[in-house]
């Protein structure tokens, strides 16, 4: 393992803390939550896939 990628670990916990808010502001009665909620689900699922192709060498890493 070279290292944490903490840009990357940010953003999968930054969107699954924002999932789990929008959650509750559905379950609370406010639908519209549902949105933002699901687009920091695909944001962070699309960062883990990426970590995982970068680590299986399918990839080249990108230079901060």
């Amino acid at each position: 393992m070279t290292g944490i990628r903490w840009k990357s670990l940010a953003t999968v916990v930054g969107g699954g803390v924002i999932f789990l808010v929008c959650l509750v502001g559905v379950v609370l009665g406010h639908p519209w939550s549902a949105v933002p909620g699901g687009l920091a689900l695909l944001m962070a699922v699309r960062e883990v896939r990426y970590l995982r192709r970068l680590r299986s060498g399918k990839i080249a890493g990108r230079e901060s």
